[in-house]
């Protein structure tokens, strides 16, 4: 799935997810291999099932999800990835875009946000560079 939206006001999945997409995701990640009833128990007491199998189905065929039959029209889900390599694969494709688009700007941002959430962080990002460079 390529990256079509990035919603500023969202927190975590939902800057680039629905939020009930976000919301199917971390279930199914959670419960490795659900059915669409599994999924839906998994969501708060209010979720509607054809709901959430709309839109779960919605995420088969955006490619975040696979379906295998169980019979008697049931199926189970699976992420097509794991939390960590989507996180790692959106995460990259906005660092891209911005740094791409903003050039030194959008890098000097992304510095900055880093500081602003966690110093440390910063430690790791003279850690990649220093890894980088050791490659070139």
């Amino acid at each position: 799935m390529n990256i079509h939206r990035f919603n500023f006001d969202g927190l975590g999945l939902t800057r680039v997810l629905g939020e009930l997409e976000a919301r199917i995701m971390e279930a199914v990640w959670q419960l490795g291999t659900p059915t669409g009833k599994e999924i839906c128990d998994a969501l708060d007491p209010g979720a509607h099932y054809k709901t959430v199998l709309t839109v779960t189905n919605r995420l088969v065929e955006k490619g975040l999800l696979t379906r295998e039959s169980t019979g008697a029209r049931a199926f189970r889900y699976r992420a097509t990835e794991s939390r960590e390599v989507f996180l790692d694969r959106v995460a990259a494709s906005v660092a891209n875009g911005l740094v791409g688009d903003f050039g030194q700007h959008g890098l000097a941002q992304l510095v900055k946000a880093a500081e602003a959430v966690d110093p440390t962080y910063l430690d790791e990002i003279e850690r990649l560079v220093r890894e980088r460079k050791g490659r070139q």
